[in-house]
């Protein structure tokens, strides 16, 4: 190898690198070289997974479920006709939906994290003006909300459970169509 080779090699000044060679030779109970900064630990606060957890666990014991023949019954029976929030994106629900029901649309990510901080309110989030009106009024206490196929409260998809939390802090009864519009049509 050339000594300009070799200059390249250890970066150009042979005695840098010494330094960093670790001494491999002495016993494990002598002290090793002094700390350059000190590591202090410290305790954390509880887990965001754990908050999550009881706050679902809420939720999930005030959500009442209803199957796609008693909605229909309702539908056909009840006046007026209670209150449908579909969950899904705008496109999605505009290809086809449930007769009466309000898009909410928050499947991206500006509109949740806005719902989620208190910055916006599910009829701001409402894609209609219609829709808006129905959520702003007080006159429905029992609100029905699906999506494409959700069929075990269990396992909501975020966009749902989000929607279902706003619900209850509005002081409002959120009643999951199980198996979705799949199930419905």
């Amino acid at each position: 190898m050339s000594s300009a080779a070799a200059g390249w090699w250890d970066g150009g000044n042979g005695g840098r690198r010494e330094g960093l060679r670790l001494s491999l030779n002495r016993s494990l109970s002598e002290p090793g070289p002094p700390k350059r900064c000190k590591v202090d630990t410290i305790s954390l606060p509880t887990s965001p997974c754990v908050e999550n957890a009881v706050l679902r666990r809420e939720v999930l014991s005030l959500l009442r479920k209803v199957t796609p023949e008693v909605l229909a019954g309702w539908m056909a029976t009840v006046s007026p006709p209670p209150l449908i929030v579909d969950c899904r994106p705008f496109i999605a629900y505009n290809v086809s939906h449930i007769r009466g029901a309000v898009n909410v649309s928050c499947s991206d990510r500006i509109s949740r994290r806005r719902l989620e901080q208190g910055k916006a309110t599910l009829a701001d989030l409402a894609t209609t003006r219609i829709g808006k009106e129905l959520l702003r009024k007080r006159g429905f206490k029992e609100v029905i909300v699906y999506d494409e196929a959700t069929a075990d409260s269990e396992r909501l998809p975020s966009n749902l459970f989000l929607v279902i939390n706003s619900l209850i802090d509005d002081q409002r009864e959120p009643i999951l169509l199980i198996g979705g519009l799949k199930e419905f049509s």
